[in-house]
């Protein structure tokens, strides 16, 4: 039986053609939101749309994700190369555990919870040749969603050689592991002050809530500030991103969220390990970050298309002027 595809067409000319779609149209056409630079949402649809059309954005999300995957371990050793010298980290992996628990599925967290018992010893040898080869290596997912943010558009963005990628990618990779740092360190230490004031004062259940949400805030800035680093210093642009864009909120809520939903879909539904075994970690691995990747591109398609549209009007307003 063959499928005829004039009736798909049939049916998306019959809905342009609607009133309330004609309005919402021509409404969009008229109208921005906060943080577009007055670019109406028209015109950054229409952007989006065709740069997932010629950019293949499923494409470089799978490539992100497989270099991401190749990353992820020996990130591991690098951070906590560091974090085996500071006097807490035994305290530190507690706390990094506890918030990986919240977003990610359990499988993936034994699996990452391995990789750092072999790597947290007292060894002076880590911070020698071991210690630089796990930042080189674990700058290489960097370097890949650095290719995947690259665009022609010469008007806002420019190109980089190999060698200033190379030293941006480490430089985000050792940025992004000290913000990392600094953050558990943070949650330690807001944990110590809940602890002080609960044996000090008498708090009610609701103030217990509202301290323990203090984690929630510093896993919500974590992921906000370190995607704002990475679009702002990882896109080879002209004039560097703001720290607060549109493209980072929606991509640090969306990857919060989709975490945890992945995390409640396959703890509560889904039976991988029954038909793929062991094996079947790695998949959902790979599935979850791959996910976050996506997420990642689309927020900075949506911040590369405010800007370049932003750009383009800037442009022709200046040349109407003159």
């Amino acid at each position: 039986m063959k499928f005829d595809f004039s009736k798909i067409k049939n049916l998306n000319e019959s809905l342009l053609t609607h009133s309330w779609v004609k309005a919402l149209l021509d409404w969009s056409k008229t109208h921005s939101l906060p943080g577009f630079f007055g670019v109406p949402i028209y015109d950054i649809v229409v952007f989006l749309y065709h740069e997932s059309q010629r950019n293949a954005l499923i494409t470089r999300a799978n490539s992100m994700a497989f270099s991401f995957f190749l990353s992820i371990f020996p990130a591991i050793i690098f951070l906590f190369s560091l974090a085996t010298h500071f006097p807490i980290y035994e305290t530190f992996q507690d706390e990094l555990h506890a918030t990986l628990d919240e977003l990610v599925p359990q499988d993936i967290v034994d699996q990452i919870d391995q990789a750092i018992a072999h790597t947290l010893e007292r060894d002076t040898r880590v911070l020698s040749l071991g210690f630089f080869l796990a930042l080189f290596f674990s700058s290489n997912g960097m370097l890949a969603m650095m290719d995947s943010f690259d665009k022609a558009h010469l008007r806002t963005f420019k190109s980089r050689s190999a060698i200033k990628k190379r030293l941006v990618a480490l430089g985000l990779t050792a940025l992004l592991g000290l913000l990392l740092v600094a953050s558990i360190l943070l949650i330690i230490l807001g944990n110590f002050a809940i602890q002080w004031l609960t044996g000090l004062v008498d708090l009610s259940d609701l103030d217990t809530i509202l301290l323990s949400g203090f984690r929630w805030l510093v896993t919500l800035a974590l992921i906000y500030f370190g995607i704002a680093v990475i679009y702002r210093y990882g896109a080879a642009k002209i004039e560097r991103f703001g720290w607060f864009t549109p493209g980072t909120m929606v991509a640090a809520i969306l990857s919060i969220l989709s975490s945890i939903a992945f995390s409640f879909y396959v703890e509560s539904f889904n039976t991988y390990n029954k038909l793929y075994g062991s094996i079947g970690t790695i998949i959902v691995f790979m599935l979850w970050i791959q996910i976050n990747s996506f997420i990642l591109l689309a927020g900075f398609e949506l911040n590369a298309a405010i800007a370049e549209n932003r750009d383009l009007k800037k442009r022709i307003e200046d040349k109407d002027e003159a």
